[in-house]
């Protein structure tokens, strides 16, 4: 075992140094991911939630609003705001590639839409534009809300090329890996 460490030590360096960039990476995204707590309820589930506008403290004593349907526990930034536009439009937009996915729902969307009103974003219009347009059931252009979301998080892979039937739609929701391209 000695002689094999000591003739291979310059190969296991590298293997281990990126086991370990791996893991800081994979703690890192779970600490800061804005459904941490949510778990993968979060991700294509729509929790149930109160009318109630209040905040409440949860199990670990961070604040989160009774009627937010994200579950998000911090004051909306930007970048939470695209991300949100972003993974709900997956629903309803054929990409390539897909990585995280939040169903799109009246509720979601009425609690942005309002959240982003009340805020001071960089690209607010645009947000008002897209969440208005899904609040009143018109989708046509999810493809279009998508990409410029997506062009300024700097997105290079999964650009939208079209708008998925009601019949993708629901094959989507059923199994978010199926591609529609």
């Amino acid at each position: 075992m000695k002689k094999w460490f000591k003739t291979n030590k310059r190969k296991l360096f590298p293997f281990i140094a990126v086991l370990f960039l791996a893991g800081a990476l994979v703690t890192y995204y779970i600490y800061t991911s804005p459904f941490q707590e949510a778990g993968s309820s979060g991700v294509l589930g729509n929790k149930s939630s109160s009318s109630s506008p209040s905040s409440s403290s949860s199990s670990k004593g961070i604040a989160v609003e009774k009627d937010n349907p994200f579950n998000h526990k911090n004051k909306l930034k930007e970048g939470d705001v695209q991300n949100y536009i972003h993974w709900m439009s997956h629903q309803k937009v054929k990409a390539e590639s897909k990585w995280t996915h939040y169903k799109l729902t009246d509720e979601r969307v009425d609690w942005l839409l309002q959240r982003v009103k009340e805020g001071n974003y960089q690209h607010e219009q645009l947000y008002v534009e897209i969440l208005t347009k899904w609040q009143s059931g018109d989708f046509s252009t999810a493809h279009m809300d998508h990409n410029r979301v997506w062009a300024l998080q700097n997105g290079n892979v999964g650009k939208a090329t079209g708008v998925m039937s009601e019949e993708e739609e629901k094959a989507y929701l059923q199994n978010p890996n199926i591609k529609f391209k």
